[in-house]
């Protein structure tokens, strides 16, 4: 049987090897040049990594290394006034890898950082109606070409996911205002949702310059309805309950039946539906705000359908299979790692073996496309579907080794009965 933990720690091993020589900050891909402080490929995301392993094996290396980062992104931070609203990349990533990393030490600067990040996403937000939003410049314009200012709304790079990190800025204490702040960022998104005959429905951005309407996680209203029932679930208003059942019967009124499941297109527009599988547009990001729905309602159809995906992605053949929608990419955004740590949550919410069987499966796919050299072990993968032959054995937590040995970790201590993940703002809490 794989040793789990040990081929994380391998992961770890390369990721050691990218270290910027005197720094605590890391190369983005394998001998590349690029490296950032986030949390979508950067430090940050690694710091998660660290803390992990720490809690594993009581390393106290790995809670070196990981103070040593956070230094040095708290340095990062003190120097730049502004940053994007996104969590990937912009204020509330670095909230939630600052508190992290508080929770884990004790110290007191971190926790006041992360809510420094919190005063910051705030103070850059517009009043907007009668809530609050954020407008920057529109995302994913070095792709798409198009440039301009747009209000955001998502759950990747929007106002969803800002407003995710404010209540987990309020469970954790970090502002007394986070709660009233996440209130009016779900204020906002109840205006500008658009009502259609299957539910309501938001789109990425505000005026969108282009057809992409998607309406899973990332950038669709599975992720908008997710946020809003947490915020129900925070406050107890009925409104949010029912805005987040009407997202979800929207996503329901967009899938396919395949095979014995059913799955939901990655974007609308497409007149040959591709089906993504991993955490940003499949099964394992929406199916989480059905699974939340059955947890907070006790309604057997969220749950239902939950496991409809699952089985829609399985008769795709995933994992061993690669579909359209399930690339040579293993990470925890858009690949393996995301899959195998939806069948966990979905193993631990309705204690169904075959789950985490799936898990395992996941994790053995994971382990035979990896490259061993050494002791360093890495994935040469590709990170966008649209562009197969750039491949990169990257280092981060969304793309690349760190969140990858994240979910073996987090396998290797759920078989052992003692499960250990930092789960992200956007996923339901583990244990």
């Amino acid at each position: 049987m794989t040793d789990y933990l040990a081929t994380a720690q391998q992961a770890a091993q390369f990721i050691d090897g990218q270290q910027i020589e005197g720094r605590a900050k890391w190369r983005r891909a394998d001998q590349g040049s690029g490296s950032d402080y986030s949390l979508y490929h950067g430090s940050s995301g690694i710091i998660l990594l660290l803390l992990e392993l720490h809690a594993a094996t009581g390393d106290p290396a790995a809670l070196a290394k990981a103070i040593a980062a956070g230094e040095e992104v708290a340095t990062h931070l003190g120097r730049v006034d502004h940053l994007s609203v996104s969590v990937s990349r912009g204020w509330p990533g670095y909230a939630f890898a600052m508190s992290e990393l508080a929770r884990a030490t004790g110290r007191e600067d971190f926790r006041i950082l992360a809510g420094q990040c919190l005063d910051h996403l705030r103070a850059q937000a517009s009043d907007l109606g009668s809530g609050i939003g954020w407008i920057e410049p529109m995302p994913f314009s070095d792709i798409t070409g198009f440039t301009g200012d747009r209000e955001i709304y998502d759950q990747s790079v929007g106002a969803a996911g800002a407003g995710l990190v404010l209540l987990y800025g309020h469970r954790h204490g970090l502002s007394p205002k986070a709660l009233d702040w996440a209130v009016a960022c779900a204020e906002r998104l109840l205006e500008v949702a658009e009502p259609t005959a299957d539910g309501l429905r938001w789109l990425m951005m505000a005026d969108m310059p282009f057809a992409f309407t998607a309406p899973n996680f990332a950038h669709g209203g599975a992720g908008v309805g997710y946020f809003l029932l947490e915020v129900y679930r925070a406050t107890g208003d009925e409104r949010y309950l029912e805005a987040a059942k009407s997202a979800a019967r929207y996503v329901q009124s967009r899938a396919s039946t395949v095979g014995d499941g059913r799955l939901v297109c990655h974007t609308e527009e497409a007149r040959n539906p591709i089906f993504y599988l991993g955490a940003c547009h499949g099964p394992a990001g929406t199916g989480r705000l059905f699974l939340e729905l059955y947890a907070v309602t006790g309604e057997a159809e969220w749950l239902d359908e939950a496991r409809a995906l699952t089985r829609g992605m399985l008769a795709l053949g995933a994992p061993e299979s690669r579909s359209k929608g399930l690339w040579a990419n293993h990470s925890q955004c858009c690949g393996d790692a995301g899959v195998g740590e939806f069948a966990l949550l979905m193993a631990e919410r309705t204690g169904d073996e075959a789950y985490l069987s799936l898990a395992k499966r996941c994790a053995d796919v994971i382990v035979a496309h990896s490259r061993l050299e050494g002791d360093r072990r890495s994935w040469i993968q590709a990170e966008h579907r649209d562009r197969p032959d750039f491949l990169e054995a990257q280092t981060g937590y969304m793309q690349g080794a760190a969140g990858i040995a994240s979910f073996l970790v987090h396998l290797a201590t759920t078989l052992k009965g003692q499960p250990v993940k930092l789960a992200l703002p956007d996923w339901p809490q583990v244990g």
